[in-house]
């Protein structure tokens, strides 16, 4: 209205100016229409022309105006939904931020449906839930997402997956994770979530399926992706040794590619072959391993071993004791061979070693035998107490 008022004072300043300009000769104009005759000076027609045209002008923007009247209030109602539901949509956010899982949920409900984005809503709104422990609400809200925006309904079922994992539901991610990759076989994200879902689950052959492919190789991080096949072949191994399956266990072996190089897979795979009477595999492994790199565990299991050839086991522990030095575990594998050869004083000296540098309950048995074998029952018995208290105090 402003702009209105300043445009009439112009036209009074202009026509004022007209009539000072024009005064010397202010000009005559004589308009005849039948009965009517008017006559003005040529300034009051210039000025009067002008009134019509800002009159008309002002009536025709008040008509226009009233008009768009409704128009304009329904849209300035719609801005005022539309600023209301982002304000509470940052305010949920900032409150699921915060952890204030109960103000979140509220917020980010309240006024989901004038949002414009309201799957977003929904979608954070389910997380808040989760945290309360309202699984009902959550997949409701999850169900509102997906009727919101049919078109993300992958995204929808891919927070449902990750918000089930979250909650300890490892069977329902496993269905979720499934029915994604139906969807979409190599999204990481999805097989992220199935890989998961197998390992909370104990599926220890779907997990190194999964794992071994390409799908597998690109979703997860090396070291994660490493971590599980290790897990999961090593389950594998302990079932197939359970389950007396020398074949299945020599499969998984030779399966496992760059995990043979790992000591947990391999020496539950020596375990395997010795308690499957495979003890010159075992022991082919064993001498083969300790000769590029020291493994207690290994060696102590290599003593255990039943060979045809005892004495070409004694010079292989011989050569690793050169190699690695006089280690308890040697020393004691070393005396038990000896013993196996009926090499009595060796053994004994071996055992004694192992005694004064790391006593341990087998040492103490394994000289009680001796003992025993070389008809010395007294020192056998004191042996047989001393390991018994060791192995009581290690306990």
């Amino acid at each position: 209205m402003i702009r209105y008022f300043l445009l009439l004072i112009a036209i009074f300043a202009l026509g004022a100016a007209a009539i000072v300009l024009l005064k010397p000769d202010a000009g005559y104009v004589l308009i005849n229409y039948g009965h009517w005759v008017a006559e003005t000076s040529l300034a009051v027609l210039v000025v009067g022309l002008a009134l019509w045209y800002w009159l008309f002008y002002l009536l025709f923007k008040l008509l226009m105006l009233a008009i768009r009247l409704p128009a304009n209030w329904r849209e300035r109602l719609d801005q005022r939904r539309n600023d209301r539901a982002r304000s509470s949509f940052e305010d949920g956010l900032q409150s699921l931020f915060e952890g204030n899982w109960k103000r979140a949920e509220m917020e980010l409900v309240r006024r989901a449906s004038d949002h414009h984005a309201a799957h977003l809503n929904y979608i954070a709104a389910a997380r808040a839930a989760q945290h309360q422990g309202a699984a009902d609400r959550r997949d409701h809200y999850l169900q509102l997402a997906a009727q919101n925006k049919p078109e993300l309904a992958f995204t929808t079922q891919l927070a449902q997956a990750d918000l089930q994992r979250k909650r300890g539901e490892f069977e329902a991610t496993r269905s979720s994770a499934l029915a994604l990759r139906a969807l979409n076989p190599e999204h990481p994200f999805a097989v992220e979530l199935l890989a998961e879902s197998y390992l909370a689950l104990g599926d220890w052959e779907p997990l190194r399926q999964l794992l071994a492919g390409h799908a597998g190789l690109a979703a997860l991080v090396p070291q994660r992706r490493e971590e599980l096949l290790r897990r999961a072949t090593v389950e594998l191994m302990r079932t197939a040794i359970a389950d007396a399956r020398l074949d299945r266990l020599k499969g998984l072996w030779d399966a496992a590619g760059s995990l043979r190089d790992q000591a947990e897979v391999r020496r539950e795979y020596v375990r395997g072959l010795a308690r499957l009477n495979a003890d010159a595999e075992a022991l082919a492994l064993i001498a083969q391993t300790l000769t590029r790199e020291w493994d207690a565990e290994l060696a102590q299991l290599y003593g255990d071993l039943h060979t045809i050839d005892p004495i070409a086991q004694l010079a292989t522990v011989e050569q690793w004791l050169g190699q690695y030095g006089e280690k308890p575990e040697l020393l004691q594998v070393a005396g038990r061979v000896c013993l196996r050869n009926k090499l009595w004083g060796k053994a004994r000296s071996y055992l004694e070693a192992v005694l004064q540098s790391s006593p341990t309950p087998k040492a103490f048995l394994d000289l009680a035998r001796l003992c025993a074998e070389t008809q010395h029952p007294e020192d056998a018995a004191k042996f047989f107490r001393q390991g018994l208290e060791l192995a009581t105090q290690s306990s």
